[in-house]
């Protein structure tokens, strides 16, 4: 009796051995694809409220609203001049309303089933669900930014864009990571024709005009 006891215990044992052994070997090579997978998804899901909350506050924007141009005489460009005021409300609240959506999405959250960090096609709606938790990290930051770009004979292309910057931390369980998202959103664009003004006030990071400066592009 003694000895079947003995025999099954270590049946146990063996099987205990053999079963934590295959969740550890599973840990190792499913803990970098949940990462993996759950990063891109909240880049994804980022983004996308980065590029709705920006369109939200442009959609009736046009390039003379953001940038008052001023010619001389034979009506050449002399300065180029952004409007600050409306800059700083765009940026404010552009930050507000991505601010309130990354808290609904740390409030909600999102699942992965566990097929999906497998890689396999056939698999990747199956199995059980892995609850991801998203916490925004720190600020975000909004800045206006522009360049210049050549556009065909004697003409160029200004861009205006704002840079939308913010850090997240994904939660899974016993798993932290975080990442980054910064997304550059076109807002609008106008052809100079004629040589770029080599004063203009040109944006910070802070919306706000710099004293004139020489234009980069006329030391190319």
């Amino acid at each position: 009796m003694r000895r079947k006891n003995r025999k099954k215990f270590v049946y146990l044992f063996i099987t205990f051995i053999i079963l934590g052994s295959f969740l550890i070997f599973l840990d190792l090579i499913l803990r970098p694809a949940i990462i993996k997978v759950a990063e891109s998804k909240t880049q994804l899901m980022a983004t996308k409220i980065i590029n709705e909350a920006v369109q939200k506050n442009v959609s009736m924007i046009n390039y003379q609203d953001l940038m008052g141009i001023h010619k001389d005489n034979d009506n050449r460009i002399v300065l180029m001049m952004p409007d600050t005021v409306l800059i700083n409300r765009i940026s404010t609240q552009t930050t507000l309303d991505v601010e309130k959506e990354l808290e609904k999405m740390e409030t909600q959250g999102f699942t992965l089933p566990l097929g999906l960090v497998t890689g396999s096609t056939l698999f990747s709606n199956t199995g059980p669900p892995i609850r991801i938790g998203i916490i925004p990290v720190g600020m975000i930051d909004v800045t206006m930014e522009d360049e210049f770009v050549e556009a065909g004979i004697n003409q160029t292309k200004h861009r205006i864009y704002l840079n939308v910057n913010t850090n997240l931390q994904i939660v899974v369980p016993f798993l932290r990571s975080d990442v980054n998202v910064s997304v550059d959103v076109p807002i609008t664009e106008s052809i100079i024709v004629g040589p770029v003004p080599e004063w203009y006030m040109k944006f910070n990071s802070q919306g706000e005009m710099t004293v004139p400066g020489i234009n980069p592009r006329m030391g190319e």
